[in-house]
C-alpha cells in the first residue's frame, strides 16, 4: 500500500484569525506602535505556516519491536510542531464535530485509552474512507 497524504482545510474561522490580526497590526503600525505590529505580523506568518503545511499521511511502516507493517497516521501540523502518529488498528471511532461556535466542523479520532485527536482534512469523506480501508485490510 501506498503513503497517501490529505492537506488541512483552510476554514472560515482561520480566514477571519488572520484577518483580525492582519487589521490589528496595521492599525499598530498606523498608530506608530511598531513592536505590537512586528508582534502581531509574526503571529500572523505562524498562523499561515501552520494552516498551509499542515498535512495527515497514511504511512504503512514495520515497528521495531513487531515482525508485521502496520498502518499509521502521521499529523504534521507546520514546521514548528512535532509530528503525532496514530496506529490505524487503534482508532475506535471517527465522529464528526462542530467547533468554532457552530461555524465550522472537524473529524474527531478517537484511540488508545480514551485519546482524541481532531483533524481538517480538505477531503472528509476520502480521509474516512481511507480509515476505514486501512482498518478493513490489517488484522490488528
Amino acid at each position: 500500500m501506498t503513503d497517501r497524504t490529505f492537506h488541512k482545510r483552510f476554514t472560515f474561522s482561520a480566514k477571519c484569525g488572520i484577518g483580525i490580526f492582519a487589521l490589528l497590526a496595521g492599525y499598530f503600525f498606523w498608530v506608530k506602535v511598531a513592536i505590537i505590529g512586528i508582534l502581531l505580523a509574526f503571529v500572523i506568518v505562524g498562523m499561515i505556516e501552520r494552516i498551509l503545511n499542515t498535512t495527515y499521511t497514511f504511512r504503512r511502516v514495520k515497528p521495531i519491536d513487531r515482525d508485521e507493517e502496520m498502518d499509521f497516521i502521521v499529523i504534521e501540523e507546520g514546521r514548528f510542531s512535532s509530528k503525532k502518529t496514530i496506529p490505524v488498528c487503534d482508532i475506535i471511532s471517527v465522529e464528526p464535530m462542530k467547533v468554532c461556535l457552530g461555524l465550522d466542523h472537524a473529524l474527531v479520532i478517537e484511540f488508545g485509552a480514551k485519546h482524541l485527536v481532531s483533524v481538517q482534512p480538505d477531503n472528509e469523506e476520502g480521509f474516512r474512507k481511507e480509515i476505514e480501508r486501512r482498518l478493513g485490510s490489517v488484522e490488528c
